[in-house]
């Protein structure tokens, strides 16, 4: 069996040649031939800075759903590089986290919403919800759609479902206080925007807003 210091050194040694040659395939097969999931689990909330960077790539390479909440706790790692690296991870597997047929499915819509046709997103994107019910992107999306039709109802209730199926997803949390703001209910916005912030503290723009809404209700109470 290889020693711990081995396979934690095997690790930072293919990060290395990875950040010199952005080699992903390899980077891949490295890691998955020498470390567990739950090993790459134990480093990423354990290792030192440069392990935990390793971790939070790999795991967004060869992770599952499982990885999903580990990566959602490394959003608010004290190193900025691990919280990218994890940010990139724990997005992508938000994407894949279904069977093939409804991934593509999610990247249809996904891409009618990014091009702002949220009419034509919604009628395919209910259905994804409807047969992926576990699938929380899908229900992002669609909370996207209702938000972009202006039922803003509708996507509060849809951001609910997502942050049901997973509670580290940040841009829910932010798309689920704008939600409560326009509906005028401005301390669950702000609520909503804390929760955020304590997920992803790089959120500057959610920050930003939570300080204002803060702001207009001293002094509406003042006056």
């Amino acid at each position: 069996m290889t020693s711990p210091l081995v396979r934690t050194t095997r690790l930072a040694m293919a990060y290395r040649r990875y950040l010199g040659s952005t080699n992903s395939p390899r980077y891949a097969a490295e890691v998955n031939e020498f470390y567990s999931v739950s090993t790459l689990t134990t480093l990423l909330s354990r290792g030192d800075l440069e392990l935990r960077r390793a971790a939070a790539l790999a795991r967004g390479m060869l992770g599952d759903r499982g990885s999903i909440e580990p990566l959602g706790r490394a959003l608010s790692d004290p190193d900025r590089g691990v919280r990218l690296a994890a940010d990139d991870s724990f997005r992508a597997l938000l994407i894949r986290d279904a069977a093939p047929l409804h991934h593509q499915q999610l990247l249809k819509v996904m891409h009618l919403n990014d091009g702002g046709e949220f009419a034509g997103a919604l009628a395919p994107c209910m259905i994804l919800a409807d047969h992926a019910p576990l699938y929380a992107e899908a229900h992002h999306q669609l909370a996207v759609c209702w938000h972009g039709l202006e039922n803003f109802s509708q996507a509060e209730s849809a951001y609910i479902a997502c942050l049901w199926r997973c509670r580290y997803h940040y841009p829910a949390w932010l798309g689920l206080a704008r939600c409560r703001l326009v509906l005028g209910e401005s301390e669950g916005a702000i609520e909503a925007l804390k929760r955020c912030c304590e997920i992803c503290p790089d959120m500057e723009s959610a920050r930003l807003q939570m300080r204002a809404i803060q702001r207009r209700l001293r002094r509406a109470s003042d006056s």
